[in-house]
């Protein structure tokens, strides 16, 4: 069967097709559609797929399926996996008897990442083969052969795309007319494998996970890699490539035409370095094209090597034709034109910034928590989230990993005890690190303010369920604060920015009265959801009275709301296809009230 899928679809069936019964993970771009589009095919079938509160969770949650037989996966993006890590480290040697797949979708060129790290090096770390598709076909593929590896050498197998295979498109050929086989979990007693302690536990697993590494080394070139060596034509010189970056090389050597062979490797850890060294000796010159850090180079270096460690690719951001072609040319393949240069150019393009959506309650927040706490005496610690788009209104002081926020506010408050420090926090990351950070500043009696931003979603990465959400309020963001022993305030919003900022005031007032962290929840709505939104929004729609309009800049450069821009007469206007009519506006943010309902303006 042929279906048109996004490379992150295709892995879902892959897991569907390899009778994987659960999955979890915690989402984040580029992996967020794996999870998402499992719970939307498995329908009635007995597979378990659910968000856990962070990938550390997803993962342990998964690994334990696979050890009681069943096969297993866990989803994540590749800063999950750093979550994650201690238990991968300790997985891998303990093996599993089911299959177990780690999915990690890397982010080349920091689109939507703080770090552009390189999976296929962690599963080196851990040692654990990874399999590195290139297309959204190859990730279906690679996902049911990772689950073959996993169960037949009992141990964890990566899966690791990046964001232009998990994000791409193409028809699909999936396995047609399949059966789900129920197989139930039977959990074996097992206690010096499953519990193996230092040292003698863990150093027979060390030799036991050496012997595996050696036997899927020889699995990876007598499956995988022999095949392909054996249809080299054996040119002049080689190109060695994996992953999405295989795309670019080969695409660049059919449309420079050139006599170069090229053998794409699968599995790029472990690799059997020996022979590859040996194939590498019958050719000139070898280019290794790989995506993002120099994994395969390393284990087949040499004289006759180029790459990241010879400076003759790129070092940082994304695999394109032209960073391609360029290498080619350092390396002696092509040297002539760059048929990529962009035939035209657009002098100084105005570059938009990522905003708050329109009507995003966050930029209220923001906003008052500016107007209260001014930014000369105060430190505005934040976190990862759509929230974090509130760096264009300047309320933004640090931006570290999930949970930071928390315990860098800590850390201000005790450095720097001259400013007010005030952390904002999503409720996702609240509940993915941000709980442990807050017991820590309560017994270490620090004393700042967290304003936890609850929108009862996980917004950015597409709006997926909340623990809070999900259980309707049996699990709380109020009673876990309360529970850390911190102080607590809750506000409902309201789209009025002077309660907002009243609202602020009181806060401002209370954590001058108490000497330890002092949490608000801010309960909210994210105006992407369409359940809860049109339950909040007063349908309120702004325009402009040019007559009051003095240009003063207050709401572009302090509220920045999307829809609001200057016209060809000097004079604020408001975009109708983008105002969603939150009334905010009106309520308060022009100094001169030049915003006001249109209704009013048309009598």
């Amino acid at each position: 069967m042929k279906l048109t899928l996004m490379g992150n679809e295709a892995i879902a069936y892959g897991l569907l097709h390899s009778n994987t019964k659960m999955v979890s993970g915690y989402p984040g771009t580029p992996s967020s559609e794996i999870l998402t589009t499992v719970q939307k095919i498995k329908k009635d079938l007995p597979i378990y797929a659910q968000w856990a509160t962070n990938e550390k969770v997803g993962f342990e949650v998964a690994y334990a399926g696979a050890i009681a037989g069943v096969n297993a996966a866990a989803t994540m993006k590749q800063v999950g996996l750093n979550v994650a890590s201690d238990a991968l480290m300790s997985a891998s040697f303990i093996g599993n008897k089911g299959a177990f797949v780690l999915i990690v979708a890397d982010d080349p060129g920091f689109n939507s990442s703080q770090t552009e790290q390189d999976s296929r090096e962690f599963a080196r770390f851990a040692r654990i083969p990874v399999l590195d598709p290139a297309t959204p076909q190859e990730a279906y593929d690679f996902t049911k052969l990772a689950s073959n590896i996993s169960k037949r050498f009992e141990i964890p197998v990566m899966l690791r795309s990046v964001m232009r295979v998990s994000h791409s498109r193409e028809i699909v050929e999936i396995e047609d007319n399949f059966e789900f086989n129920d197989n139930q979990g039977n959990f074996e007693r097992d206690i010096p494998r499953w519990a193996a302690v230092p040292r003698a536990g863990r150093l027979k697993q060390a030799y036991e996970q050496i012997d595996r590494i050696e036997k899927i080394k020889e699995y990876n070139y007598n499956e995988l890699i022999k095949p392909k060596i054996d249809k080299l034509r054996g040119t002049k010189n080689l190109i060695i490539s994996s992953g999405a970056a295989y795309g670019y090389a080969k695409e660049v050597i059919d449309e420079l035409g050139l006599d170069i062979d090229i053998l794409k490797i699968d599995m790029p850890y472990p690799l059997p370095t020996d022979k590859l060294k040996e194939l590498v000796k019958t050719y000139e010159k070898v280019l290794v094209v790989e995506e993002t850090y120099p994994v395969m180079e390393e284990e087949i270096r040499s004289e006759n090597v180029y790459g990241r460690m010879s400076n003759d690719m790129h070092l940082v951001d994304e695999m394109n034709k032209e960073r391609v072609l360029e290498s080619f040319k350092k390396v002696g393949f092509y040297n002539g034109d760059n048929i990529y240069q962009p035939v035209f150019s657009v002098e100084n393009p105005k570059i938009r910034k990522p905003n708050l959506c329109p009507g995003c309650p966050h930029r209220d927040i923001y906003f008052s928590i500016k107007k209260v706490f001014r930014p000369k005496k105060s430190i505005y610690p934040s976190d990862i989230g759509c929230y974090t788009l509130g760096i264009n209104l300047d309320a933004i002081d640090t931006v570290l990993c999930m949970g930071a926020s928390v315990s860098m506010a800590h850390g201000f408050a005790t450095a720097d005890k001259n400013k007010t420090v005030i952390a904002t926090i999503g409720d996702s990351t609240f509940f993915h690190s941000g709980v442990a950070p807050l017991i820590n500043a309560v017994y270490q009696k620090a004393k700042f303010i967290l304003v936890i931003l609850d929108n009862s979603t996980t917004a950015m990465t597409g709006r997926q369920t909340t623990p809070e959400r999900e259980t309707n309020g049996e699990v709380d963001i109020k009673k876990v604060a309360q529970g850390c022993g911190a102080e607590v305030m809750e506000y409902f919003y309201k789209p009025d920015i002077n309660e907002t900022i009243n609202f602020f005031k009181e806060v401002k007032k209370r954590y001058e009265e108490i000497d330890r962290p002092l949490v608000v929840v801010s309960r909210q709505y994210c105006v992407l959801d369409k359940e809860r939104a049109k339950n909040f929004l007063p349908g309120i729609f702004a325009t402009v009275d040019e007559d009051k309009c003095v240009a003063c800049d207050v709401c572009t450069t302090q509220y920045v709301c999307p829809p609001m821009a200057y016209n060809e007469r000097g004079k604020m206007e408001i975009d109708p296809l983008l105002c969603v009519g939150c009334g905010v506006c009106i309520s308060g943010i022009c100094p001169t009230d030049a915003f006001v309902p249109r209704e009013e303006k048309g009598k």
